[in-house]
């Protein structure tokens, strides 16, 4: 099991698409995983409607990678 924290980078088209992970500090490879695209935040959020609860909340992710060739 390898740990990794949960966060988004950005991809801009310059003739190809390149990618920038500010948070890492480098470019995606083949440690990100791609769970959705959008154009903004609000394209692609994880949580959206209104949440009705306590007033401490938290957001966890797992994601399981398998190779299939």
């Amino acid at each position: 099991m390898v740990t990794g924290e949960s966060h988004a980078w950005v991809e801009a088209w310059v003739g190809d698409w390149v990618g920038y992970d500010p948070t890492a500090g480098d470019v995606p490879g083949e440690r990100h995983v791609v769970v959705g695209y959008g154009r903004d935040y609000a394209d692609v959020s994880p949580l959206r409607g209104i949440y009705s609860g306590g007033s401490v909340a938290s957001l966890g992710v797992t994601v399981e990678v398998t190779r299939l060739a």
